[in-house]
């Protein structure tokens, strides 16, 4: 998702490139965004605040009542009462106010490069370069999907059942043509000077929305190996 530092320091360039997906009322979004974030930094400053004042009162009533100053200190307590009264109301609306703010966050699409052409569907893309020459197939040549039916090498349907739509499964010469690419792909990046990594299948909620499956695909959890828990 966006990032609030680049919203608030390229706010024309977010929004220029978000009309390109053509967001619905974006810079309405955006300033309501831009608006929720300096509310709650007032907030949290008025909050750090009030935590300074409390603490230097503490500290001097801890010294009224060494010099024997009681009503002096227990004017300052009261004092203390009605700041951390304060300060319970501001971190309520700050708990608010970020809540809010990271709901209209999440729900912004990211921003494609500048370069993207507007469009609405496939009809409005670009042709950015063209290599080779497509086949001419004959006339009772089989897609993709049949030919994977008729050679038994991968299952669309069962892999519907487990998981739902785009989720193959590869049967036989199939799943060893898969496992033979991976390791085709995988040695060829480690031979460019890439490092394997081999992360969790298994994600907390910080990383869905860090990476854009959440809110987006929150009820579809299996689908992107998603947990049904948030980790500590």
């Amino acid at each position: 998702m966006l990032q609030l530092q680049f919203l608030r320091d390229n706010t024309q360039e977010a929004i220029e490139r978000l009309k390109i997906k053509n967001v619905k009322d974006v810079e309405l979004r955006v300033n309501e965004i831009l608006d929720l974030d300096n509310q709650r930094r007032r907030l949290q400053k008025e909050c750090d605040d009030i935590k300074a004042e409390s603490n230097a009162i503490a500290k001097e009533i801890g010294l009224l009542f060494k010099q024997g100053r009681q009503d002096e200190a227990n004017a300052k307590k009261a004092l203390t009462a009605e700041l951390k009264t304060r300060e319970k109301e501001l971190s309520d609306r700050l708990a608010d106010t970020e809540k809010e703010l990271n709901a209209k966050l999440i729900a912004l699409p990211n921003a494609p490069h500048i370069s993207v052409p507007k469009g609405k569907n496939a009809d409005d893309n670009e042709i950015v370069a063209h290599f080779g020459e497509k086949p001419q197939l004959p006339a009772d040549a089989l897609p993709h999907w049949e030919l994977c039916a008729k050679y038994n090498i991968i299952d669309f349907e069962l892999g519907n059942k487990i998981t739902g739509a785009g989720f193959p499964v590869y049967r036989g010469k199939g799943a060893a043509l898969q496992r033979a690419l991976i390791n085709f792909f995988l040695s060829n990046a480690a031979a460019a000077g890439f490092e394997e990594i081999q992360p969790p299948l298994m994600i907390n909620e910080a990383s869905g929305l860090g990476t854009g499956q959440l809110p987006d695909k929150e009820g579809q959890p299996p689908k992107c190996l998603l947990p049904t828990f948030t980790a500590t």
